[in-house]
């Protein structure tokens, strides 16, 4: 029963042919054989060639665009089992600016019936005419894929664009659930050509001279180097204390940053500015992990800062910033940070807010 009624869809198209709903329609030779292709692809639909009908009304969508051909398509797929595939097609059908109102409720009944059955993406891309690529289906449009079925199980969506780092997203999904799928791409650094000069000179036993001309190559871009100069400013804004960091930051992995720096006060926040002099002098040991590549990103970090005050006085420090990649000799750090201490002496406050402005250079 279920077979006939979306055989019945599908074959009650022929009547109709393929409409021009198009606002520039293309050549009528293009609509003609889309004509004749529809005929070809109904016969093979009521013979129970599917994959034949399959393949004649993709072949006509591609000759003549048109909503009524895209209902076939899907009807085709749903009769192949291919639920996934008929409920982006019926989709695409109910998007089209040429499908009929008048199928629109009978449509949505079907997708409706559908949706029960697969998994429901929602695709949303930054910049938003990026391409996406949904498990090893054809690319397209982001904008084209809001929602988009998959079968239940695991899935992988890509998103591309040129001069952006491409990116790849990989989950499961149930029976009948939905996920959001949000693509942040990463614009590549512009890498601006140089030219090279190449001087005519003349052979010394005489001859032709050799090339001369103007040579446009792409310069080589070098990673930075692993190893850096750190110089830091952490101002307590309430209470007046402050320390400069002078020190050096290592790359251990990809984001990844240790560093270890000499701190020179005055430090150690007192709570009421006269009890005892204030240290002037400790020492700093942190690491700090870069969320995502690009020049502007953010960052958090750990650290252990340790004054030298009627003893060592040790502090933990958390701190979330933004870290600003100017080019690969230089970059600017920004933290807002909240600092613990573990042993103050009587005078001192337990939790400071300790914001914090660095750079770090590197050869």
């Amino acid at each position: 029963m279920m077979t006939s009624r979306y055989l019945i869809v599908a074959t009650s198209l022929l009547a109709a042919g393929v409409a021009a709903a198009q606002p520039k329609p293309p050549p009528s030779g293009d609509k003609t054989d889309a004509k004749a292709l529809m005929q070809s692809g109904v016969k093979l639909l009521e013979a129970k060639d599917y994959l034949g009908a399959l393949a004649v009304f993709k072949d006509a969508y591609a000759r003549f665009p048109s909503a009524k051909i895209l209902l076939n398509i899907g009807t085709t797929q749903k009769l192949l089992n291919r639920n996934a595939e008929a409920a982006n097609t019926y989709q695409r059908y109910l998007d089209a600016k040429d499908a009929d109102p008048a199928r629109r409720a009978e449509i949505t009944q079907i997708l409706g019936e559908i949706d029960k059955t697969v998994g429901k993406l929602e695709i949303s891309s930054t910049p938003p005419d990026a391409e996406v690529q949904v498990n090893d289906e054809e690319w397209g449009p982001a904008a084209t894929a809001k929602q988009w079925r998959v079968a239940p199980g695991p899935f992988k969506v890509r998103a591309r664009r040129e001069g952006f780092q491409a990116e790849t997203k990989s989950a499961q999904i149930s029976l009948g659930d939905k996920a959001a799928i949000v693509f942040q791409l990463t614009e590549l650094p512009k890498q601006t050509p140089t030219t090279t000069t190449t001087v005519a000179t003349r052979p010394t036993g005489g001859g032709d001279s050799v090339d001369t001309g103007v040579h446009t190559q792409a310069p080589v871009e070098e990673p930075r180097a692993m190893v850096g100069g750190l110089v830091s400013a952490h101002v307590d804004v309430i209470h007046g204390g402050s320390a400069l960091l002078l020190g050096a930051t290592v790359d251990v992995v990809d984001r990844l940053s240790v560093q270890g720096a000499l701190m020179l006060g005055p430090g150690l926040v007192t709570s009421n500015d006269t009890t005892i002099p204030r240290a002037k002098v400790g020492g700093y040991v942190g690491a700090t992990y870069a969320f995502m590549d690009g020049a502007f990103h953010p960052t958090v970090s750990a650290a252990m800062p340790i004054w030298a005050s009627n003893g060592a006085r040790f502090s933990v420090r958390a701190a979330g910033g933004f870290e600003y990649v100017a080019n690969r000799h230089l970059a600017l750090l920004l933290e807002l940070g909240i600092e613990r201490e573990l042993n103050p002496e009587t005078d001192i406050g337990k939790t400071v807010f300790v914001p914090a402005l660095g750079a770090t250079g590197r050869l």
